[in-house]
């Protein structure tokens, strides 16, 4: 394994910087996290994602967004989709840029969406139901692990 110093500049926690437009995560866990140094060090609860390894500190807008929506016990936040963006935001007297959350509309059903198509007769002359289409979003794949081997694979002598 190739010790590089770059992978210490990467913080645990999602920036502005790091959204490209709007991106979808799923909520994988919730933690309570010391966040900032010094004076301004204070705990906030972290979102953690099934599809990105940072997380996503949360602010009041934030944290009142995903409490609105999925109630507050955050437990039953857990496997829930938001999406991500950026605005333009004041922070200490001036603008920058900051993450904001929405909760994406629910997908329209394959049914809903494709023309209506002549409908399948069963054995007795009535419409057969068809199955629900599944809902495949690659955007929410966990992200690769590496197999524990590699991550021990280090050059330490014993």
């Amino acid at each position: 394994m190739v010790l590089l110093a770059s992978e210490y500049d990467k913080s645990r926690f999602l920036k502005a910087e790091d959204i490209k437009g709007e991106k979808k995560f799923r909520i994988k866990d919730v933690t309570e996290e010391a966040v900032g140094e010094g004076r301004d060090k204070e705990v906030k609860l972290v979102v953690w994602f099934t599809n990105d390894r940072r997380g996503l500190s949360l602010n009041r807008v934030n944290n009142r967004t995903l409490r609105g929506a999925f109630g507050d016990p955050v437990k039953d936040w857990i496997g829930k989709i938001i999406v991500i963006f950026v605005v333009p935001t004041e922070f200490r007297g001036k603008m920058v840029d900051g993450l904001r959350v929405r909760i994406p509309p629910p997908k329209q059903s394959a049914a809903t969406v494709q023309p209506p198509q002549e409908p399948v007769k069963s054995g007795n002359g009535t419409a057969a139901a068809a199955p629900p289409a599944a809902v495949h979003d690659p955007e929410l794949e966990p992200d690769p692990v590496k197999p524990l081997r590699e991550e021990m694979d280090d050059e330490i002598n014993f």
